[in-house]
Protein backbone atom coordinates (compact mmCIF):
# COMPACT_ATOMS: atom_id res chain seq x y z
CA UNK A 1 0.00 0.00 0.00
CA UNK A 2 0.85 3.64 -0.63
CA UNK A 3 -0.23 6.38 0.59
CA UNK A 4 -2.82 4.96 3.51
CA UNK A 5 -4.78 7.13 6.06
CA UNK A 6 -4.97 6.15 9.71
CA UNK A 7 -7.18 7.28 12.35
CA UNK A 8 -6.29 6.78 15.88
CA UNK A 9 -8.52 6.05 18.73
CA UNK A 10 -7.65 4.94 22.36
CA UNK A 11 -8.60 5.25 26.29
CA UNK A 12 -7.80 8.67 27.64
CA UNK A 13 -6.96 6.38 31.11
CA UNK A 14 -4.45 4.17 30.46
CA UNK A 15 -2.85 1.64 32.57
CA UNK A 16 0.62 1.60 34.13
CA UNK A 17 1.40 -1.32 32.34
CA UNK A 18 0.86 -0.19 28.60
CA UNK A 19 3.77 -1.66 26.61
CA UNK A 20 4.98 1.56 25.34
CA UNK A 21 7.67 -0.02 22.91
CA UNK A 22 5.44 -2.46 21.45
CA UNK A 23 3.03 0.82 20.68
CA UNK A 24 5.95 2.39 19.15
CA UNK A 25 6.98 -0.51 17.37
CA UNK A 26 2.92 -1.35 15.96
CA UNK A 27 2.97 2.73 15.08
CA UNK A 28 6.53 1.98 12.58
CA UNK A 29 5.04 -1.07 11.37
CA UNK A 30 2.00 0.63 9.70
CA UNK A 31 4.22 3.07 7.96
CA UNK A 32 6.33 0.30 6.74
CA UNK A 33 3.05 -0.86 5.52
CA UNK A 34 2.74 2.54 3.96
CA UNK A 35 0.21 4.17 5.90
CA UNK A 36 1.57 7.73 5.88
CA UNK A 37 -1.01 9.76 6.93
CA UNK A 38 -2.32 10.12 10.37
CA UNK A 39 -5.49 11.05 11.91
CA UNK A 40 -5.97 12.22 15.59
CA UNK A 41 -8.34 13.64 17.81
CA UNK A 42 -5.86 15.14 20.37
CA UNK A 43 -7.31 13.63 23.35
CA UNK A 44 -6.07 12.98 26.66
CA UNK A 45 -3.96 9.04 27.04
CA UNK A 46 -4.04 7.61 23.85
CA UNK A 47 -4.15 10.11 21.39
CA UNK A 48 -1.19 12.37 22.37
CA UNK A 49 0.97 9.22 23.85
CA UNK A 50 0.89 8.10 20.17
CA UNK A 51 1.23 11.35 18.38
CA UNK A 52 4.33 11.70 20.66
CA UNK A 53 5.61 8.59 18.71
CA UNK A 54 4.37 9.80 15.46
CA UNK A 55 6.12 12.73 15.96
CA UNK A 56 9.58 11.23 16.66
CA UNK A 57 8.77 8.26 13.81
CA UNK A 58 8.18 11.33 11.88
CA UNK A 59 12.15 12.27 12.12
CA UNK A 60 12.59 9.15 9.90
CA UNK A 61 9.87 8.83 7.85
CA UNK A 62 7.29 11.03 5.53
CA UNK A 63 4.39 11.13 7.50
CA UNK A 64 1.72 13.89 7.59
CA UNK A 65 0.36 14.33 11.20
CA UNK A 66 -3.57 15.70 10.98
CA UNK A 67 -4.93 17.04 14.58
CA UNK A 68 -8.70 16.50 14.39
CA UNK A 69 -10.13 19.45 17.70
CA UNK A 70 -13.97 18.57 18.04
CA UNK A 71 -13.81 22.33 19.28
CA UNK A 72 -11.72 25.07 19.96
CA UNK A 73 -10.16 24.81 23.46
CA UNK A 74 -10.56 21.26 23.82
CA UNK A 75 -7.16 21.22 26.01
CA UNK A 76 -8.79 23.76 28.10
CA UNK A 77 -10.40 20.88 31.30
CA UNK A 78 -6.47 19.35 30.55
CA UNK A 79 -3.99 19.19 33.69
CA UNK A 80 -1.58 21.82 33.09
CA UNK A 81 0.88 19.17 32.09
CA UNK A 82 -1.25 17.86 29.31
CA UNK A 83 -2.41 20.87 28.38
CA UNK A 84 1.80 21.64 27.21
CA UNK A 85 2.08 18.71 25.61
CA UNK A 86 -0.96 19.32 23.74
CA UNK A 87 0.51 22.85 22.01
CA UNK A 88 3.73 21.25 21.54
CA UNK A 89 2.05 18.65 19.74
CA UNK A 90 0.19 20.54 17.80
CA UNK A 91 2.69 22.72 17.00
CA UNK A 92 4.37 19.67 14.87
CA UNK A 93 1.20 18.65 12.94
CA UNK A 94 0.59 19.04 9.62
CA UNK A 95 -2.72 19.91 9.51
CA UNK A 96 -5.21 21.16 12.15
CA UNK A 97 -8.99 20.50 11.42
CA UNK A 98 -11.19 22.22 14.00
CA UNK A 99 -14.60 21.29 13.87
CA UNK A 100 -16.30 23.40 16.32
CA UNK A 101 -15.40 26.77 17.10
CA UNK A 102 -16.89 26.13 20.73
CA UNK A 103 -18.24 23.12 22.46
CA UNK A 104 -21.43 21.74 21.07
CA UNK A 105 -22.81 18.49 21.96
CA UNK A 106 -22.11 15.59 20.21
CA UNK A 107 -18.77 16.86 18.74
CA UNK A 108 -16.92 14.28 20.34
CA UNK A 109 -18.45 11.79 18.61
CA UNK A 110 -18.64 14.05 15.17
CA UNK A 111 -14.84 14.47 15.48
CA UNK A 112 -14.50 10.80 15.89
CA UNK A 113 -16.74 9.65 12.56
CA UNK A 114 -14.92 12.08 10.77
CA UNK A 115 -11.48 10.65 11.70
CA UNK A 116 -12.81 7.32 10.54
CA UNK A 117 -14.37 8.91 7.58
CA UNK A 118 -10.88 9.96 6.34
CA UNK A 119 -9.00 7.23 7.12
CA UNK A 120 -8.38 3.36 4.94
CA UNK A 121 -7.44 1.67 8.80
CA UNK A 122 -8.04 2.67 12.40
CA UNK A 123 -5.88 1.78 14.39
CA UNK A 124 -7.58 1.91 17.99
CA UNK A 125 -6.81 0.75 21.75
CA UNK A 126 -9.59 -0.75 23.00
CA UNK A 127 -10.15 -2.58 26.48
CA UNK A 128 -13.81 -1.82 27.16
CA UNK A 129 -17.14 -1.67 25.51
CA UNK A 130 -18.41 1.42 26.24
CA UNK A 131 -16.99 5.13 25.77
CA UNK A 132 -16.03 7.17 22.44
CA UNK A 133 -13.23 4.61 21.55
CA UNK A 134 -15.92 1.47 21.39
CA UNK A 135 -18.12 3.77 19.94
CA UNK A 136 -15.58 4.70 17.39
CA UNK A 137 -14.66 1.07 16.51
CA UNK A 138 -18.61 0.01 15.92
CA UNK A 139 -18.88 3.07 13.85
CA UNK A 140 -16.11 1.17 12.02
CA UNK A 141 -16.93 -1.64 11.67
CA UNK A 142 -20.63 -0.61 10.21
CA UNK A 143 -19.17 1.59 7.91
CA UNK A 144 -16.67 -1.52 6.71
CA UNK A 145 -13.00 0.06 7.75
CA UNK A 146 -10.13 -1.79 8.14
CA UNK A 147 -9.40 -1.99 11.88
CA UNK A 148 -6.42 -2.91 13.24
CA UNK A 149 -6.18 -3.55 17.69
CA UNK A 150 -3.23 -2.55 19.86
CA UNK A 151 -1.90 -5.45 21.48
CA UNK A 152 -0.30 -2.75 23.82
CA UNK A 153 -2.49 -3.47 27.00
CA UNK A 154 -0.76 -5.51 30.00
CA UNK A 155 -0.91 -8.96 30.57
CA UNK A 156 -4.13 -10.35 31.88
CA UNK A 157 -2.36 -10.13 35.63
CA UNK A 158 -1.95 -6.49 35.67
CA UNK A 159 -4.48 -4.48 36.45
CA UNK A 160 -5.70 -0.91 34.85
Amino acid sequence: MKGGSCALTGHRILPDGLDRKLLFDELETLIKEGYDHFFCGMAEGFDLLTLGFLVELKERYPLCLEACIPFQGQESSFSEENRKLYRDLLLRCDRITTLFPHYKKGCFLIRDRYMADCSDLIFAYCTKRTGGTAYTVRYAEQTGKKIKFSRSAPSSGDKE
